[in-house]
């Protein structure tokens, strides 16, 4: 068999693995809030029973962290001090997987993937500027607000390998006011199309809401009663305001309103529906070639305006691009579009001005990534390069010497 025919093969099962029109829940983005130590994900995952597909699409730093810190023998606990040359290591490995994460998350969105955001959501106004931004590129957004108890949301954070530290119980006070207290999420999304608080009650995460004991492993591998059946969960301090009842009324209504959000190939906010419409008509038109990212149309729309003209979909989409960035010129208009993207894409981010995430985005200058593994490959390797010489210029004190 011949390499070209062996190429098309492998570029034709990709296509169908990962394109477009096999995605189930195209446009769709859910931010998951919660203060340190509220169990999003295991709300997620276990009680909601999030699909893995979505979850997959994890926009949050802490992965990288997580990968990033040890390869350098920093420790996951966080140091504070303006001074303290590791707390200084620290932020700056921090602004690195902000930067990649940002970086994987314009992929995502480039391609029409469902977003899944973690995060501890405290500032209402920066959350919901990222969601103005996804809105008007065509997502849909969900919002879940998950919460605990001061002391266990401060105690959770301690045990835990990753530590977000002296922040917590300030995060947790903001959380509380904001979100739980002043109903930020619930005011911000009344009346705002396409945006929907999946809970408008907050989950209480502090209770086994299952008919069984739950048990897990301690430090050395042991079984540990994590909860008795239909009671508090054994890590539990504090006071809560809620009875086990009510959070099972709660939950399940969490569990709806987020299966009907997650319907299969619904996208509802009319700018995502024309793109994504578009997209699937630009693979039948070009056997799957172009239409797996948003800025196909830009390619197709300067190379190619015969195709342009001969699909109805694709014209509305490269309309509906110009519209969204106000711009008629397709060149500019794809600058405004990715303009568009990175802001989305920062989640619950702060700017990044520190001149280490400067020196990576001048790095990756020119690079638009797609999401695709090849891509996440050359962001950690950027990030790793320039973490080594980062602990090297500090000479930080290995974590355990």
């Amino acid at each position: 068999m011949k390499r070209s025919m062996i190429r098309e093969l492998v570029e034709q099962h990709l296509i169908q693995e990962v394109g477009i029109s096999k995605q189930k829940h195209p446009f769709k983005a859910l931010m998951v809030t919660g203060p340190a130590g509220a169990g999003k994900t295991h709300t997620t995952k276990n009680l909601l029973k999030l699909p893995a597909y979505v979850r997959k699409f994890n926009l949050n730093p802490d992965d990288i962290i997580e990968d990033l810190f040890p390869k350098f023998d920093i420790t996951l606990k966080f140091a504070h001090g303006k001074k303290d040359p590791l707390a200084a290591a620290q932020k700056e490995l921090r602004n690195i997987a902000k930067v990649g994460t940002m970086s994987k998350a314009a992929g995502y969105i480039n391609r029409a993937k469902p977003l899944f955001f973690d995060t501890t959501g405290e500032d209402v106004g920066k959350i919901t500027a990222a969601i103005d931004q996804l809105v008007a590129i065509g997502y849909e957004v969900g919002i879940m607000k998950i919460f605990v108890p001061k002391e266990t949301s401060v105690g959770r954070d301690i045990n835990r390998p990753r530590t977000v530290g002296e922040p917590t119980p300030g995060i947790w006070d903001d959380y509380k006011k904001n979100v739980i207290e002043d109903e930020g999420y619930d005011k911000y999304a009344a009346g705002k199309e396409h945006v929907e608080v999946l809970n408008p009650t907050p989950f209480w995460n502090v209770f086994n809401l299952k008919d069984k004991d739950v048990y897990g492993k301690d430090e050395e591998g042991n079984k540990k009663l994590i909860a008795k059946a239909r009671s508090k969960v054994e890590d539990v301090e504090g006071d809560f305001p809620v009875s086990i009842e009510e959070m099972d009324r709660v939950i399940a209504d969490m569990d709806k309103a987020t299966k009907d959000f997650l319907k299969p190939r619904e996208v509802p906010n009319p700018i995502g529906a024309a793109l994504y419409d578009g997209m699937l008509a630009l693979t039948q038109h070009t056997d799957g070639l172009l239409g797996q990212e948003v800025t196909d149309f830009y390619k197709v729309g300067m190379l190619n305006p015969d195709l342009v003209d001969r699909s109805p979909e694709v014209s509305k989409a490269i309309k509906v691009l110009k519209e969204i960035t106000g711009q008629d010129d397709l060149e500019k208009s794809f600058d405004a579009f990715e303009k568009m993207v990175r802001r989305a894409a920062r989640g619950k981010e702060d700017d990044i001005t520190a001149d280490l995430g400067s020196r990576i985005i001048d790095k990756m200058k020119g690079f638009y990534p797609t999401g695709k593994d090849e891509d996440e490959e050359r962001i950690g390797m950027v990030a790793e390069a320039i973490a080594k010489r980062l602990v090297e210029k500090l000479k930080i004190k290995r974590a355990g010497e």
